[in-house]
């Protein structure tokens, strides 16, 4: 009788077990289906444009009548294992923000870049639709592309080159030939701008209306010279006379050294990454194209340009060696002390006043007169853009040169007068599908700029007392 019984229990907890697995089952696919609609995803999403844009987008709007939905994208497929994990947590960031952010304070042009894009998208489910990456109606150039995709894999995600592709904008990475097209400008200047003293000057590129303040730094011990900078990093304003000047569209990159000075080829996308460009630092040009750029305006005006030594950057800030910020405090000023505090408030004070850097600048580069200058007069040397220099450093077997300052993406730590850095040619051209790649852009870069230098002649620098 007992034996009876306990196999009636067996198979009674294996048929309970079996009834509740399928219930459960049941009961997660139906929770999936529901939560896995459009309208359930835009119901709590604290972001309202992305609807639009999806819906512009060709990824719903397009010729074959497909659709592809919010899960499709942003979950990975559902035969993987990472599959509910990532649905539970997107769906309590979602909520999270929905109930406790201000989505007006949100900066979306941030949470937009291809670093953001990486923890909310995924190649898996990319793949999963595009299973055949050489269709026959795909360009050459098209083709090119996706080889060099599947043969680095490792290295590149989907969205290097496709990020706009699901939600409006087209940002497939293909050339941009309008942003070299030549526009009729008002030609204000005929000749540049006569130096006879040291003293500071407005430099003038003939046939522009382009002009830009040069800073004289009077001579020092450490450097044995004297020598104009630049008061602000290039900005695109001046980038794009040379680029107008020189256009190279559809020219070989084969022979760079040559007697005419030649511009860039076409870049992909938008350099300016949509921050606009005027009086913004001019981004995303390889060291190459910095110090072509150099030539050709030492051309123009008949001086003696060039991008700064890592020793003059550090003397132009005006900085003493015993101090880490020229305007005062330190690091320690400058940060958090601790999670909740930060949670509350972000650090700032002074700093803010003089750079920056990723506490203040809402993910993008800024205009010079959004900071103070420092004692000499110059702006945006310790933050906005990191700056190129001449030196140059061995890495693995191959010639970087060194970068100074950092940028708007910079923590404290890399604000400081004499932290330095170094290019990283082959990691920032990772997405250039080319063979050969672009000599003129960098693909993955865009917190990199320059600032130019101007001699002053040695024998006018002789007659100068130390």
């Amino acid at each position: 009788m007992n034996k009876s019984l306990r196999k009636y229990k067996f198979l009674l907890f294996i048929l309970s077990s079996f009834l509740f697995a399928l219930v459960f089952v049941t009961g997660l696919k139906g929770i999936d289906h529901l939560s896995s609609s459009d309208e359930y995803c835009m119901s709590c999403h604290v972001h309202s444009n992305t609807d639009n844009e999806w819906r512009i987008s060709s990824h719903h709007n397009n010729k074959s009548g497909v659709t592809v939905h919010c899960v499709d994208c942003h979950l990975p497929p559902k035969e993987h294992m990472a599959y509910w994990p990532e649905k539970i947590k997107a769906g309590a960031r979602d909520l999270y923000s929905y109930w406790c952010k201000d989505m007006n304070k949100i900066n979306w042009t941030e949470k937009s870049t291809l670093e953001k894009a990486k923890h909310h998208t995924f190649t898996e489910s990319c793949i999963s639709c595009h299973q055949n990456l050489f269709p026959l109606h795909l360009s050459k150039k098209g083709d090119e592309a996706h080889l060099y995709y599947k043969n680095n894999k490792a290295d590149l995600d989907c969205f290097n080159c496709h990020l706009g592709v699901g939600h409006g904008e087209k940002k497939s990475h293909i050339g941009n030939f309008d942003f070299l097209k030549s526009s009729q400008t008002e030609i204000k200047y005929n000749k540049a701008a006569e130096v006879s003293d040291f003293k500071n000057f407005t430099e003038q590129i003939p046939g522009t209306s382009i002009a830009f303040e040069m800073i004289a730094l009077p001579i020092v011990k450490e450097l044995n010279k004297s020598f104009f900078i630049a008061k602000t990093e290039v900005t695109w304003n001046e980038y794009q006379a040379f680029l107008r000047e020189t256009e190279s569209e559809g020219r070989t990159e084969t022979n760079t050294d040559v007697d005419a000075i030649s511009g860039a080829t076409p870049p992909f996308g938008d350099p300016s990454q949509g921050w606009g460009m005027g009086n913004r630092p001019a981004i995303t040009m390889s060291w190459h194209a910095a110090n072509t750029y150099c030539r050709w305006l030492s051309q123009k005006t008949g001086k003696t340009y060039r991008l700064p030594t890592a020793a003059e950057w550090e003397y132009a800030t005006g900085t003493n060696e015993n101090e880490e910020f020229f305007f005062g405090g330190k690091t320690s000023d400058y940060t958090a002390k601790n999670i909740v505090l930060n949670l509350l408030k972000k650090p700032g004070g002074k700093i803010n006043n003089y750079v920056i850097w990723k506490e203040n600048s809402n993910g993008k580069t800024g205009l010079p007169e959004e900071v103070l200058p420092n004692k000499f007069g110059i702006v945006n040397l310790l933050g906005n853009v990191r700056e190129f220099c001449l030196d140059t450093v061995r890495i693995d077997r191959k010639t970087e040169y060194i970068i100074k300052g950092g940028s708007f993406k910079s923590s404290v730590h890399e604000l400081l007068w004499n932290f330095k850095d170094h290019t990283e040619h082959d990691k920032w051209m990772r997405t250039d599908p080319q063979i050969p790649k672009s000599i003129w852009w960098y693909s993955d870069c865009n917190d990199v700029g320059f600032r130019v230098v101007c001699e002053w002649p040695q024998e006018n620098q002789n007659n100068r007392i130390k």
